[in-house]
This record gives structure tokens, sequence and C-alpha cells, in this order.
């Protein structure tokens, strides 16, 4: 794939997330000015600007120890360290993610934090699960979400949803405290904002899902481009996928999990192959030296 076809996707993924963004907030906006009028949309859309200024700020050590995750040594994978930096350096980030470690046998990875300072947390299940190869690749697909600023992202769109959520429920108690003076003529609601307190979080909880899985995508082909290696992860997703299915399998024995793709916060693991194996097709990726 040409650089300027490369551009045009990624202007469009931008312009994708954008819209979601968009939609969200015209969701809570219209949930606020229902309730309160002009000055309560703008005292929310304010506190959803402060907040999302100053979320990325909190310090990602104190996120990633109430997963019960603890700082990984050097000298522990130095293998992995030495991949982190290299990666580091492609993705152009001013500084080079830690590493930490849980202790959890379910494959797991997460990433906190700005492109200036961030954290990936590796559980023990996903190191004792993938090959070095493979590991790397996921850690350039949680490096493409540093790269990308994902967390700001999800962050407005987090505090948008929980927005709506919350001017939902606000205005359903008001409506039911004040049934009696709705008998009585004494007071009247408008029913086309009641319908949308109603149904507002969950449009909006799908706009974020949407925008969720955007950003998946957008880190895969991050994570291909940084290793100049997409089967690695395309490996690395296939196997994440067998053990995430023996799980929901052991709970619920001799059924299959419906495939409820608008609930997903991630896509189909066949359609996030079937990209990264086409990317995999329409360049020639030159493999970046990694331990």
């Amino acid at each position: 794939m040409d650089r300027r076809k490369i551009i045009k996707k990624q202007l469009r993924t931008a312009l994708h997330s954008a819209v979601l963004i968009l939609g969200m907030a015209i969701i809570a906006a219209l949930c606020a000015y229902g309730l309160w009028g002009w000055k309560g949309m703008f005292a929310a859309f304010s506190g959803v600007i402060l907040g999302s200024a100053l979320a990325p700020s909190f310090p990602a050590e104190a996120i990633l120890r109430t997963y019960g995750a603890r700082p990984l040594g050097r000298d522990e994978l130095p293998d992995l360290f030495a991949a982190v930096s290299t990666l580091s350096v492609h993705a152009s980030l001013p500084n080079a993610p830690e590493l930490w470690y849980m202790p959890t046998q379910k494959p797991l990875a997460l990433t906190v934090g700005v492109p200036s300072k961030s954290a990936i947390m590796l559980s023990n299940g996903l190191i004792r699960l993938l090959t070095r190869r493979e590991l790397i690749a996921v850690i350039a697909h949680e490096i493409g979400h540093v790269r990308n600023n994902d967390l700001r992202i999800t962050t407005i769109a987090d505090m948008l949803a929980r927005m709506a959520s919350i001017f939902a429920n606000a205005g359903i108690l008001l409506t039911l405290f004040n049934i009696p003076l709705v008998i009585a003529e004494r007071m009247h609601f408008s029913w086309p904002t009641i319908v949308l307190l109603i149904v507002s979080p969950t449009i909006a909880s799908l706009l974020q899902l949407a925008l969720s899985r955007t950003r998946e995508f957008e880190a895969d082909m991050a994570a291909a481009d940084l290793t100049g290696d997409p089967e690695a992860l395309v490996a690395a997703l296939m196997k994440m996928e067998t053990v995430e299915g023996r799980f929901w399998e052991s709970i619920s024995p001799g059924r299959r999990m419906p495939d409820l793709r608008l609930l997903r916060t991630h896509p189909l693991t066949r359609e996030r192959v079937g990209r990264l194996r086409e990317r995999g097709t329409h360049n020639h990726f030159s493999r970046l030296p990694l331990p």
C-alpha cells in the first residue's frame, strides 16, 4: 500500500472517530439541555473538558496497582525491554513505556498513560501463552495505542457515556417523583425529552463500543507497521481467542456464546486477522531488527 493510501485511510479513521465522539457529545448535550437548559449544558461540558485534560496526568502506577500489578525489572525480561526500546524509537515516542507484570493466568495486555509517560501491563498468562515474537507483536499493538494517544480519546468517550447515563437516571427519577404533579396537571414534561433520556445511555454506549473497535484496528495496523511482521500479531490473536473461547465454554458448558458484535469492545478476531493479512499482502514490510 503506497503512502498516499495509508494517509487516506488514517484520515478516514480519524474522521470516523471524530464522528462517533461528536455523536456522543450531541446525545449528552441534548440530555443536559432537556433537564437544565443552556446553563446545564455548559456546566456539563465544562466538566468533560476539565476531566479529559486532567485524566491523562493521573499516575499510571496508581491505575496499574489497582489491578495487583508490579513493575518488571529489566533483568527479568531483558529481551522485551530491548524490544520496547527499539519499537518506541521507531514509533517516535518521547519515552519508552514501562513494563508491568500482573500475576493472573488470563492472557491480558493493558496500556495506560500518554506518549510522554506510559506503561504496558502484561499478565502471566499472556507471557506463558505467546512466543517472544508474538509477545513483541502484542507490545507493538499497545505502543500503537500510546502513539495514537488513545487514552485521551477513550477518556473523553467514557466521560460522555457516563454523563448520558447520569442525566438519564436523574431525568427518570425526577419524572417518577413528580408523577403526582403531572396527574394533577400542575407540571408538564416534554415526552420526547423523557424518551431521549431513557434511550440515550444505550445509544452512547454503542457509539463508545464502535469507537473502541476503531481504535483497536488502528493499533493493529500500527503494530504491523512498527514490527514489519503482521503474521506475528495474527498468531498471537488466534492463540488468545482460543484461550478466551475455552474460558467462556467452561462457564456455560454445552453452549456457544452468541456473536453479539455490537456489544464487543474489540473487533472480531477474524476481522482483525483479515485486515492484517490484507495489509501484509499489499506491503513489502521490512522486518524491524528485534530481539
